[in-house]
């Protein structure tokens, strides 16, 4: 099989684009205000993200009974999955408290007094159809939705696809970025700091590799499976460029 392909390689033309996002390029912090906006779009990713690994757990790993061994449950992919759904859905700090990332994270954004009920509200609702779409940025719902069709394409590689490269192996050079843009000294995004700095940590340096293995694997060695899953990918990463421009259009119009 041929990973040496120009859509592979658009891919990672197409993430270097989102890694040099004029969102975070280098000079002042982010202020309050920017922040709070910046949390409000981003709310919604941090929730879709626990869908797709939720997603791959239904494939590799189901809660089901009776339990069956397969082939993930010997190659190290059903560790992999397992791990980082503990890590998001039961993280622990120095202090002993347990937290997903998600609950950190409209922790974050209660300190900084950014609206977080929206994205809850939208979140209950989402199965039943019964929210306020006015309520929520336009190009957040378009990244939800982009997610939710390639999890609806009811594939693995294509889910492993946008969960490797449109997370997990991008996310570390993209917080980093996020990370240098948030004042260091400001008590009150201490929470925030502590999402962005977990992400980094172990999608650098043990999620990303494992996700890549994941990838490979559930492409089984198939260049129609390759190139499809690939497509997702490229969709995945356009949608966070389209995230991004619709923070920093927001921004702009609040300075």
């Amino acid at each position: 099989m041929n990973q040496n392909t120009k859509k592979f390689i658009f891919l990672h033309d197409k993430i270097k684009e989102l890694n040099s996002h004029k969102l975070f390029e280098q000079g002042a912090t982010f202020t309050k205000e920017e922040l709070k906006v910046f949390m409000e779009f981003h709310i919604y990713a941090v929730w879709d993200f626990m869908s797709i690994v939720k997603s791959l757990q239904d494939f590799i790993c189901p809660s089901t009974y009776p339990w069956r061994p397969n082939k993930y449950t010997r190659n190290g992919i059903a560790h992999l999955i397992n791990e980082i759904v503990f890590s998001e859905e039961s993280d622990v700090d120095e202090d002993d408290n347990y937290f997903s990332h998600f609950d950190l994270y409209v922790s974050a954004m209660n300190d900084v007094g950014a609206d977080s009920s929206k994205a809850i509200n939208f979140i209950e609702n989402f199965e039943l159809h019964e929210y306020n779409l006015s309520e929520v940025p336009k190009e957040s719902f378009k990244f939800i939705q982009n997610t939710f069709n390639c999890i609806k394409s009811n594939k693995l590689s294509n889910i492993a696809a946008i969960f490797t490269y449109g997370r997990e192996t991008t996310i570390p050079d993209m917080f980093s970025k996020i990370l240098s843009k948030i004042d260091k000294k400001d008590i009150r995004y201490n929470n925030l700091r502590l999402y962005i700095r977990r992400h980094i940590e172990v999608d650098s340096s043990r999620h990303g590799p494992l996700s890549i293995q994941l990838f490979n694997y559930t492409c089984e060695n198939n260049q129609d499976i390759f190139d499809e899953a690939v497509e997702y990918a490229i969709k995945a990463i356009e949608a966070r460029i389209l995230l991004w421009d619709g923070v920093l259009k927001k921004i702009k119009n609040i300075n």
